[in-house]
């Protein structure tokens, strides 16, 4: 079971034959990513875009363009194109968004012909070293689906879960967060999370356990939650949460990055392969270990 960053990155290089696409590695952001993912050995990379402006970015960061396959397609269109085609081919397992908006790399890989779509919802994972336990916790999805109603939840869920089964936790802990911990019919985050828990109960979801509603104190603290009465496993020790709308994910993840300095790294599961689509704000080091996370959540 990986426990912290170090473990993930480790995990990470012992994995082979994973290739990563990269439509447009067309600035410095991007190229120093794929480079310092090629020396750590985290994967095999297939550069798609203007060939002449990756190969002097790459001499300009001290990479070396004979450790790519380079392919030389112009234009974030056709650059995108490429990627996707090589992915339905089979001859990359993962995708990592280069300099070009994320529609623009969405968009095709969920055209329902030409795509990657796959049978589940697309959704954001988040993970970082859990600052209450010596684990890893995972929250979702503080960055693709606004609002999520119930049967898009239990996507998540199953998404969360599967990336946190390639991480080596057998059967995951999961938190359904609300902001109390009772069920109440005006709160309907409180409502889906009691009907997650039945259909854990009832194996309509599996490979974890799942429990909710959960304010935030009950999730992260044994003593919080028996001091309230929850006995529940999960509660306390809740190992991935599944956060009731975007703002409250997209908070609590900038809360990790910003107030608790935490390395961050995530993974958009749901299509044919995982794709990583960082912000132009991400430190490099979270550009790295997201990249280890999307290695070790892709099919070889």
């Amino acid at each position: 079971m990986i426990r912290n960053m170090e473990q993930l990155r480790q995990a990470a290089r012992n994995r082979s034959g994973v290739t990563a696409g990269v439509p447009c590695p067309e600035d410095d952001s991007t190229i120093l990513s794929v480079i310092a993912a090629r020396r750590e050995e985290l994967a095999d990379f297939i550069l798609c875009g203007e060939k002449a402006k990756i190969v002097e970015l790459l001499g300009r960061h001290g990479g070396v363009a004979s450790d790519y396959d380079i392919q030389d397609t112009p234009g974030p269109e056709a650059a995108v194109a490429r990627v996707v085609e090589l992915g339905r081919q089979e001859k990359l397992q993962l995708i990592l968004k280069g300099f070009l908006p994320t529609a623009a790399l969405m968009k095709p890989i969920l055209d329902k012909e030409h795509g990657l779509r796959g049978d589940n919802l697309l959704s954001d994972i988040l993970v970082v070293e859990n600052p209450a336990a010596d684990e890893l916790l995972g929250l979702s999805d503080g960055g693709l689906n606004i609002l999520p109603d119930l049967a898009q939840k239990k996507q998540i869920v199953e998404n969360a879960v599967a990336v946190f089964h390639n991480l080596g936790y057998e059967e995951p802990r999961v938190g359904i967060m609300a902001a109390i911990e009772s069920v109440k019919d005006s709160m309907p985050a409180t409502l889906d999370a009691r009907e997650l828990t039945a259909m854990n109960e009832r194996g309509e979801i599996r490979g974890c356990r799942v429990y909710g509603p959960l304010a935030l104190d009950i999730a992260v603290s044994r003593q919080a939650a028996e001091h309230k009465g929850i006995l529940h496993d999960v509660a306390g020790r809740v190992q991935i949460m599944i956060m009731p709308a975007i703002e409250s994910g997209n908070l609590l993840g900038k809360a990790f990055t910003y107030y608790l300095k935490l390395t961050v790294a995530h993974v958009v599961m749901g299509a044919r392969l995982p794709v990583l689509i960082p912000s132009r704000n991400e430190s490099d080091n979270d550009k790295l270990h997201s990249l280890a996370l999307g290695v070790l959540s892709a099919r070889s």
